[in-house]
């Protein structure tokens, strides 16, 4: 497993060399050159229509508050796969032109979505509300210089006299 990358890295290229030399002597090389070249077209189409498409369905999953994962996951496999038609090379173009079938798209990305752990973080959410007031959702945070808190110890009077614009809930 350790040498699979490395191996690619090599691998692939010279395949994709023994692939042009294979269709180009069945074909010729002017047919072969044109067939690299309207693949690279047709990933740059492919990817303006299936992105648009991809970028459309994340915003109306976010809108409507569902789980925009399997799109974007799609979404950055769509993109992959027309990566791969625009780069030269018949064997990356099968794998580009698979991975344009949403079915094949689907499975690999519900397999990378059960295999990947994906961490949100944040203090809260802004939203407007009202006369174009912000309110704020979850925990209020304030910070405190050493000076500015003490605590108070069961028994005590309590002092009336806190600093003016300290917010308290």
């Amino acid at each position: 497993m350790r040498y699979v990358i490395p191996i690619l890295i090599l691998g692939l290229p010279l395949a994709e060399i023994a692939g042009f030399v294979v269709v180009g002597r069945e074909i010729g090389v002017a047919a072969t050159l044109l067939l690299v070249f309207l693949s690279a077209i047709v990933g740059i189409v492919l990817l303006r229509i299936q992105g648009f498409e991809v970028m459309r369905r994340v915003q109306e999953a976010a809108r409507t508050g569902n789980d925009p994962g399997l799109d974007v996951l799609g979404g950055a496999l769509t993109f992959l796969a027309a990566i791969l038609l625009i780069v030269p090379g018949f064997i990356s173009d099968t794998i580009g032109l698979l991975l344009f079938l949403p079915p094949l798209r689907r499975a690999l990305a519900d397999l990378l979505r059960r295999r990947m752990t994906i961490l949100t973080g944040g203090s809260g959410f802004y939203y407007s509300g009202g006369a174009g007031r912000e309110a704020r959702r979850g925990s209020v945070i304030i910070d405190l210089d050493e000076d500015e808190f003490s605590r108070k110890q069961k028994g005590e009077d309590k002092d009336d006299s806190s600093p003016p614009g300290r917010i308290s809930h």
